[in-house]
């Protein structure tokens, strides 16, 4: 069953402690994925737009991940003719002991919730432990587009199919 409360949906005040967090997550776990401009020269103001504009959109649900107080990690759903798993991110600390399957968990009350039986998400290939996280977690890879010049702007997608 999901914790409810270590999912709290983020408003305007949250943007910059969703940043943070990416920042913080983007130089951990994606070191090596990312160029290494993406995560030195971190564009903070762009960033906080960014999050802002879809704090604000009635058609994405943003959620801060909570354990004991703190953030650890976000999570971004998009609702548009499929519900897509848009951002799913957790500290390197709190990474393997069951926050991610909560939020999965999580996604999936809020697809129950819009009368949804599935849903998708989208990962950078080469980030094979997200990867696997998404395949342990019952997603089906349904596509891919590995055409780009620069790895990381490829992705692999996934689809969770409710039982």
């Amino acid at each position: 069953m999901t914790d409810n409360k270590m999912f709290v949906e983020a408003g305007k005040n949250d943007a910059l402690s969703i940043i943070g967090l990416r920042h913080k997550i983007w130089s951990t776990t994606y070191r090596g994925i990312y160029p290494d401009h993406m995560i030195d020269d971190f564009d903070w103001a762009w960033h906080e737009e960014k999050e802002l504009s879809r704090i604000n959109d009635p058609a994405y649900s943003v959620y801060l991940i909570q354990k004991d107080g703190q953030n650890i990690g976000y999570l971004t759903i998009h609702q548009a003719n499929v519900i897509t798993l848009q951002s799913l991110y957790i500290v390197s600390e709190y990474q393997r002991q069951g926050v991610g399957r909560a939020a999965v968990e999580h996604v999936k009350a809020f697809c129950r919730e819009c009368d949804a039986a599935s849903f998708i998400c989208y990962c950078v290939p080469e980030n094979v432990n997200a990867c696997a996280f998404y395949e342990r977690m019952g997603g089906t890879l349904i596509g891919a587009d590995l055409t780009n010049d620069e790895k990381w702007q490829n992705s692999v997608a996934y689809q969770f199919t409710l039982a």
